[in-house]
């Protein structure tokens, strides 16, 4: 199984039409299973209030941290968070311990 593939090209966002900064494929298709299609839009996630860690991940890349390998532990956790806003948006939680083990 794939689980990262780099591109070139970054489909266009399904909300605004504009470039991209990063495009996912959720592991789970949504309710309907159709793929869920994660995506990190300046245009769109910069100042949506309802968005707030895609806001914060935009203004890292904005400010060129995508460039500065010593921001990469800031870029974990913003990816993280972000990650983790876009699963909530489909009903997902992250659980931060592991299940028990039977």
């Amino acid at each position: 199984m794939e689980l990262l593939r780099m591109s070139d090209r970054l489909p266009q966002c399904s909300r605004c039409g504009g470039d991209l900064i990063m495009s996912a494929v959720a592991p789970q298709d949504d309710e309907h299973g159709r793929p869920i299609h994660l995506e990190l839009c300046p245009a769109c996630d910069a100042g949506d209030v309802n968005r707030p860690a895609a806001g914060l991940f935009v203004q890292f890349f904005a400010d060129a941290g995508g460039h500065d390998e010593s921001r990469m532990q800031e870029a974990a956790y913003l990816l993280m968070e972000w990650t983790k806003e876009c699963m909530a948006a489909h009903g997902w939680y992250l659980k931060d311990v592991p299940p028990e083990q039977p």
